[in-house]
């Protein structure tokens, strides 16, 4: 049984289209539209370029102006709480020191309500912390992650309750984890 391998050679169709193009090719008459063609190609480009560049530069601005806008407004809702939160803060790191486990338990609670209301003065919506940590964009908000891991061990605390436990060593930790957050927004 002989059998023949048979291919389609590619690169001979592209000779035969280039050289249809060529300067000795039946579409010869089509090279000085072709060098005008890329010309225009060459400017388009650096026409498209140019706009980039703008836009790059322009949404570096927006972005600053909004940046600035967010810091102004964000100031002014924190402006309305310091006193009550300072406080607040100062009984969460009482119980914190604490020797009694509860009094853990209960200062991590505290702080994540604490957490609450800062998401909610800064404007993110949502019926839980949970909620509210999810729409957070992280250019936004540079200690989310922190947050996000505070709020899963008040969670454990929650829906855990005694079966879940806590030493003092992972209270000062989570609670150094929502004073980060809540110093990077000036709410202590």
């Amino acid at each position: 049984m002989n059998s023949t391998v048979t291919f389609f050679n590619v690169e001979y169709l592209y000779q035969l289209i280039f050289s249809l193009f060529a300067s000795e090719g039946i579409f010869s008459f089509l090279s000085p539209l072709w060098q005008v063609l890329m010309i225009l190609g060459y400017l388009l480009t650096l026409i498209f370029i140019v706009g980039i560049i703008y836009s790059l530069i322009r949404l570096k601005k927006v972005r600053e102006e909004e940046s600035g806008l967010l810091d102004i407004l964000t100031q002014q809702a924190l402006e309305k709480h310091p006193k009550r939160t300072n406080a607040r803060w100062i009984k969460v790191t009482e119980l914190a020191d604490s020797d009694n486990e509860n009094d853990w338990r209960r200062a991590i609670l505290e702080a994540d309500v604490i957490l609450d209301e800062l998401l909610e003065t800064i404007g993110y919506d949502g019926m839980s912390v949970g909620e509210k940590l999810k729409s957070v964009e992280k250019s936004d908000f540079n200690t989310v992650d922190m947050a996000w891991s505070a709020h899963k061990v008040r969670n454990r605390i929650a829906h855990e309750g005694g079966n879940f436990v806590l030493s003092k060593q992972e209270t000062r930790r989570v609670i150094g984890l929502y004073q980060s957050v809540f110093e990077e927004f000036e709410y202590l």
